[in-house]
């Protein structure tokens, strides 16, 4: 049987809470870091039903989407006895879509309109980061047409900024209310699929020590300041809390 090939970027936050749900699992596979640009060739090549990543090649076919994966993993041998479902999966599940389409998406927009707009030099390491070097080169020399496209395909610009910036703020609001009763995780006494999706999708705006990028990077100053304002309220410290918990020695 193969061993299942992850296809990420290191950056992208959808990718770490799919690398992360794998080593949760124990699942042993493949790293295969994409260059910007060529992740949906590489899908449509493999038969993925959506050229965005991660995107995880199995026995089973092309697995699309961090949210799939997790199901995917679930239906192995021993996979519910990891116990991700919690004790309440349609609720589990329910904060799960709701991280994934409101918090990832704004969590992306908000970051890259600073970052791609106002310091693109500063995060186009971030998008070289694990790649051949021939492929770092072609990032470097390409990177000036590379990120007019990146503005355009992710609808970036100083307002989109801002909108996601209050999102967020909403989102994060909604996440410390959860947490103010003393529960351990957001889903409550038990450690869910839920919180390892918003512990690494708050992650680029945390950048907890364990996680293999965000320590390491440079952050534009809008981004950077608004990591200082929120580094105290109880979700940031819930994702620092759920890393160094579950995370630890397995990046």
């Amino acid at each position: 049987m193969m061993r299942p090939i992850l296809y990420i970027f290191n950056i992208s936050h959808y990718c770490e809470k799919a690398r992360w749900a794998l080593d949760t699992f124990g699942i042993a596979h493949e790293v295969r870091h994409v260059m910007v640009g060529t992740h949906r060739r590489i899908a449509k090549k493999l038969g993925a039903k959506q050229g965005s990543v991660p995107f995880l090649q199995t026995h089973d076919g092309v697995i699309a989407g961090s949210a799939a994966i997790i199901d995917w993993c679930e239906a192995q041998p021993h996979g519910r006895a990891v116990g991700l479902a919690g004790s309440d999966a349609a609720r589990v599940l329910g904060l799960e879509r709701r991280l994934d389409d409101v918090l990832g998406v704004h969590i992306r927009r908000y970051f890259y309109s600073d970052a791609l707009i106002n310091s693109p030099e500063l995060v186009r390491p971030l998008f070289s980061n694990g790649l051949p070097l021939w492929q770092r080169a072609a990032v470097t020399v390409g990177w000036s047409r590379i990120v007019p496209l990146m503005i355009k395909l992710m609808d970036l610009g100083p307002a989109q900024g801002l909108q996601s910036k209050a999102i967020l703020e909403q989102e994060l609001a909604w996440s410390d209310g959860l947490l103010a009763d003393g529960r351990p995780y957001l889903s409550g006494a038990q450690w869910t699929r839920a919180d390892l999706t918003a512990a690494s999708l708050w992650a680029p705006l945390v950048a907890p020590q364990e996680h293999p990028v965000y320590p390491k990077a440079t952050y534009p100053a809008e981004v950077a300041a608004t990591m200082q304002a929120w580094a105290d309220r109880p979700t940031f410290q819930f994702v620092r809390r759920a890393y160094a918990a579950h995370r630890s020695g397995q990046v």
